[in-house]
């Protein structure tokens, strides 16, 4: 349903559905991501009514992931590109270098719910 792409890397397709509504992809070595690309596969639209919110967390210097709202993708907005460069903690030497990014279904009329993330 998703994809995403860091430049100079191959497109990423395989998410990990961690719950009926939630989708992570990982991405390790965060510390050289400037902007990433998040879009639509066109293989399963979006019923209708509802969009994808987008959202990424690093780690901060406890190792507890730091999750921020990025934007959103839907049928009639199928990718978005995304700079995260500036967002990136700068506390992260001991505690891994993996980004991770979440596709969250969600009603594009209603308030995203991030406390389950």
């Amino acid at each position: 349903m998703f994809g995403c792409l860091v430049a100079g890397r191959l497109v990423q397709t395989a998410a990990q559905q961690v719950a009926e509504d939630k989708f992570v992809f990982d991405l390790p070595d965060y510390e050289n991501i400037n902007h990433v690309v998040v879009f639509m596969l066109g293989t399963i639209p979006f019923p209708e009514g509802m969009g994808g919110s987008v959202y990424f967390s690093y780690p901060d210097s406890n190792g507890v992931p730091v999750w921020q709202l990025l934007g959103f993708v839907t049928n009639g907005k199928p990718s978005a590109i995304f700079k995260i460069s500036g967002l990136k903690s700068v506390h992260t030497e001991d505690v891994g270098q993996l980004l991770q990014f979440c596709f969250i279904i969600c009603s594009l009329s209603g308030p995203d719910d991030t406390k389950s993330i």
